[in-house]
């Protein structure tokens, strides 16, 4: 009994000694550069969802509701998060990285945990000027001068949002701004996400004026537009508001779920044969998340499937003259030389990429965001990687099947485009090392 008595003593005297000292040790060997399993980084957000509860403990709450019911003050919620995020890439937190809000995580945090803190002032301009303040100071911090705009899709709410974006941030290594809509985390809500994304249309493309000035200032900064599924919309319908921006350097869709048929109506008045923007389209042949929306669409393409290249797309609006003059104009030589020579200029600027050997799981749709980092500052797919020249129009065979069964296939007379697309495929040397690891 005393020998027992005496085993409990060290248990309770000396054991919790020992582990705060293994714990130390443990801190001693991430200092000395042991790269950190979860990483804490930052992300702006601008959102126009209702506000469920603001607490110390909590931060900001959002719901999938719209923060107005009837009039609306054009005063969207702004703030900056935190988000938990798993450190494959092995990063150190640097003195860099830590000016712009990198930080260990505390306590147990898993991941995907985040907490988002509201920027507050007695009016909304005020929130407005400290918020673009910060993201413009943050942005000269960095290698590129970028910032980072990352709108969602359909069936997100604000905290699986906020966890996509922390994907861009943790990437790029750049200032990220989540635009976060009122979407409804539920698969039956399709057609109430699509109202309120239409609602939001107005506010999305205030901040995008909002953010000119601030991204002209002296020094420069640029910014870098990301949509996802049904968040494209809000960035096809904003393009007249972004046509001719020097400050956009990119512009990119990714799984877009858009009527693809409206995008060629826009695309005339939309595309400019002046502007310097990037504009890339990302899709996936294993993306049956578009199929579905084809489905409840009539049958109609979506612009994520059509797989169609950008530049013949371009060529194609290009041809479209609006007024009496269009079919006279259209006969002329000079008139269709002069097509062919802005086309050849868009060709270098218009791109579509597909990504299908990277879109994984059952359903598909995800974001590449490695693929669209690399494509944005090496303009290659990235290590193990290479681009194939794909014809245009390959889209994948459930969504064709749809097509012959609603009777929205392309007909002999449609329009087809002439130009190659990007698909990427892994090296050999890829190929033979996965096999190798198996």
């Amino acid at each position: 009994m005393a020998g027992m008595r005496h085993h409990q003593v060290f248990a309770v005297i000396f054991l919790p000694l020992f582990l705060f000292l293994l714990a130390g040790h443990s801190a001693a060997w991430a200092q000395e550069g042991k790269a950190p399993a979860l990483i804490r980084v930052p992300v702006y957000f601008i959102t126009d969802r209702n506000l469920v509860s603001d607490t110390p403990e909590q931060g900001a709450v959002f719901g999938p509701h719209r923060k107005y019911i009837g009039d609306c003050k054009h005063d969207p919620y702004m703030g900056l998060a935190w988000c938990v995020i798993k450190n494959t890439d092995g990063k150190q937190i640097t003195p860099a990285l830590a000016q712009l809000g990198w930080a260990p995580v505390e306590g147990r945090e898993r991941e995907g945990a985040s907490k988002a803190t509201l920027i507050t002032a007695s009016d909304f301009p005020t929130i407005e000027s400290k918020f673009y303040d910060r993201v413009r100071a943050d942005a000269l911090k960095t290698e590129h001068k970028d910032i980072i705009m990352f709108a969602h899709g359909y069936k997100n709410g604000f905290e699986s949002a906020m966890k996509t974006a922390s994907r861009f941030s943790y990437t790029f290594e750049e200032p990220t701004i989540l635009y976060s809509w009122p979407s409804v985390d539920k698969l039956r809500s399709y057609s109430s996400d699509e109202n309120n994304n239409e609602w939001s249309q107005e506010h999305f493309v205030e901040q995008m004026q909002r953010i000119e000035p601030v991204s002209t200032a002296d020094p420069p900064v640029n910014l870098r537009i990301y949509a996802h599924s049904m968040g494209s919309r809000l960035v096809v319908r904003g393009a007249p508001f972004l046509r001719e921006k020097p400050f956009v350097k990119e512009c990119a869709l990714v799984c877009p779920d858009i009527d693809e048929g409206l995008v060629r109506h826009y695309a005339h008045r939309y595309l400019s044969t002046k502007a310097t923007v990037i504009l890339r389209l990302y899709m996936s042949q294993h993306d049956k998340a578009l199929a579905f929306s084809q489905i409840i669409h009539g049958g109609y393409n979506r612009l994520g499937e059509c797989a169609d290249s950008l530049a013949s797309l371009g060529k194609q609006a290009l041809s479209v003259i609006p007024g009496a003059q269009a079919a006279e104009a259209a006969t002329t030589d000079d008139s269709q030389k002069e097509i062919d020579d802005v086309a050849a200029k868009l060709k270098k600027r218009l791109q579509t990429i597909d990504f299908t050997v990277l879109d994984h799981g059952m359903i598909g749709h995800k974001i590449p965001v490695g693929l669209i980092h690399s494509m944005a500052y090496t303009e290659t797919p990235g290590p193990g990687l290479e681009f194939l020249t794909q014809g245009s129009g390959e889209r994948s065979r459930t969504s064709r099947m749809i097509s012959r069964m609603t009777h929205t296939k392309l007909t002999g007379d449609g329009w087809v485009g002439d130009d190659n697309c990007l698909r990427v495929a892994e090296t050999e040397k890829n190929k033979k090392d996965i096999k190798a690891a198996q």
